[in-house]
């Protein structure tokens, strides 16, 4: 089944909502996303959760955008587009907002430029603080070109005034009204902030791997359908990750099947150690990756522990 058949709940979605308002009503088969970033505690969500976790939640909702595209395509027979609104109202500089978006928040930029670069049209920057200059040159390297070509940031001090040429005020928040607007209607609430979580300490020892500058290190397990493979992994710098089935004789990681999202650049030391328990599809050779290759001169300490449950079921 698909991810968007599927009823989709993850504990991120309560401090990281979803953000679709509607059909634009002034660009063509357009649907606008508005997300209030100033308001979303990316630093809780950060410290409570993996990098993994926060992925899979974000997978769920741009599945989602790409299935109201392809809906709308199926009916107008003409291309469709997601137009991604961010609210910068709250956002305030500081080294932790830089460390969140050079670092913590990376691999989730990469992996979502890797898969979903195109689903996205128009990237639209509202409420935009004086400094937000300084904020963009940080992340425009870490978008495609593609990408930097559609992202607009509206006047910081009549912005308002432009939205009507964006989308119907009517599907635009209401909270952006002001003692010169009441036109905006729609209702998204303001999401909390993250209450700390507790993470649970590994049941097992956890092994120690030593991952060399520039080096990758594989482990191998010959799985059978139904078979279960559990992983608890941490690291004190930043590495690789992914759990792959070899189908042919493939040695490029981004060539094999992936199991487990391929993450190029965990963001370690981490503060949330990425744990997991997955089913095997299908009989086969399994491959775990670790790598250090975005390294020039240390190497990646990295622990872990990965156990295999054989299913019983199978005679």
């Amino acid at each position: 089944r698909c991810l968007r058949e599927r009823e989709c709940y993850h504990p991120v979605h309560r401090h990281w909502p979803k953000s679709r308002c509607g059909m634009s009503g002034v660009i063509p088969n357009c649907v606008v996303h508005v997300e209030q970033s100033g308001f979303i505690d990316f630093e809780g969500i950060v410290d409570n959760f993996s990098i993994t976790e926060v992925i899979k939640a974000r997978i769920h909702d741009i599945e989602e955008m790409l299935a109201d595209v392809m809906i709308i395509e199926k009916e107008t027979g003409k291309q469709a587009s997601i137009m991604y609104v961010t609210d910068a109202s709250g956002v305030e500089y500081s080294k932790k907002l830089f460390d969140q978006v050079m670092r913590s928040m990376r691999p989730l930029s990469e992996f979502m430029a890797d898969h979903y670069v195109e689903l996205v049209n128009h990237l639209v920057v509202v409420n935009v603080p004086a400094w937000a200059n300084a904020l963009w040159m940080m992340v425009k390297p870490l978008l495609p070109e593609r990408t930097r070509q559609k992202v607009r940031m509206l006047s910081s001090s009549n912005w308002r005034d432009e939205i009507p040429s964006l989308m119907d005020p009517s599907i635009a928040p209401i909270f952006w009204n002001d003692v010169n607007h009441s036109d905006f209607k729609f209702c998204l609430e303001r999401p909390p902030r993250v209450d700390p979580i507790d993470v649970k300490e590994p049941i097992e020892k956890l092994e120690q791997l030593q991952v060399k500058a520039g080096k990758v290190h594989w482990m191998e397990y010959q799985l059978d359908k139904g078979d279960v493979i559990t992983f608890y992994i941490t690291g004190n710098a930043v590495f690789g990750f992914s759990i792959v089935h070899v189908e042919n004789e493939e040695e490029d990681v981004l060539a094999m099947r992936q199991l487990h999202p391929h993450i190029a650049g965990m963001p370690g030391p981490l503060k949330v150690p990425v744990q997991d328990t997955l089913v095997i599809p299908q009989s086969g050779l399994y491959k775990v990756w670790f790598s250090n290759t975005s390294a020039w001169w240390s190497s990646a300490t990295i622990q872990h522990c990965i156990k295999v449950i054989r299913n019983q079921a199978i005679e």
